[in-house]
């Protein structure tokens, strides 16, 4: 748990292949299905207070109460996935906090001295995050993401789909 924005709910991992990757933790890892979003709508996107069009693909799984997101760049627009990558990383990019009262918690966050590095809005124009700047370790970064109506129903869909998954339709697509 973090004592500034309490417990984990998100791991995020950079891979080069979403694809392989989702294949990688169904069949060796049994977790999933994955759900999986081609273009996400992102917007709003900033990358060190700079915007700029974000391409990713994105697919959401859940072991238990911790969700897996996998996350391929598409592109090469600077953000903090590809500074991850351009290292020679892949894998755990950051931990997602989930936060009802995302003004305050960001807010809470920059007062700590945490630094924004990269934020936007992902499914609707409430869909709030904001990725703080890595403290000189790459891949643990941490991630504030809004609850709202649109994500907290994805998210209720996807942890339900996993909770009794049999290993069927193990990629679902979701446009």
């Amino acid at each position: 748990m973090s004592t500034l924005l309490g417990p984990a709910h998100q791991l995020g991992i950079v891979v080069r292949d979403i694809q392989a990757a989702m294949v990688h933790w169904t069949k060796n890892m049994g977790v999933g299905p994955f759900f999986y979003l081609e273009n996400p709508p992102i917007f709003d996107y900033k990358y060190r207070g700079k915007p700029s069009p974000l391409k990713l693909r994105a697919a959401f799984a859940y072991s238990g109460l911790m969700q897996i997101e996998l996350i391929e760049l598409v592109g090469d627009t600077p953000s903090s996935y590809k500074d991850f990558l351009d290292a020679g990383h892949e894998g755990l990019h950051h931990l997602g906090f989930l936060s009802e009262n995302y003004v305050d918690d960001l807010q809470r966050a920059v007062d700590a001295g945490l630094e924004v590095e990269q934020s936007g809005k992902a499914l609707n124009d409430e869909g709030h995050f904001a990725y703080f700047a890595s403290q000189g370790h790459p891949g643990t970064v941490m991630e504030l993401i809004a609850v709202t109506d649109a994500n907290r129903q994805l998210f209720e869909m996807v942890q339900a789909a996993s909770a009794n998954w049999d290993g069927s339709e193990p990629i679902r697509r979701l446009d």
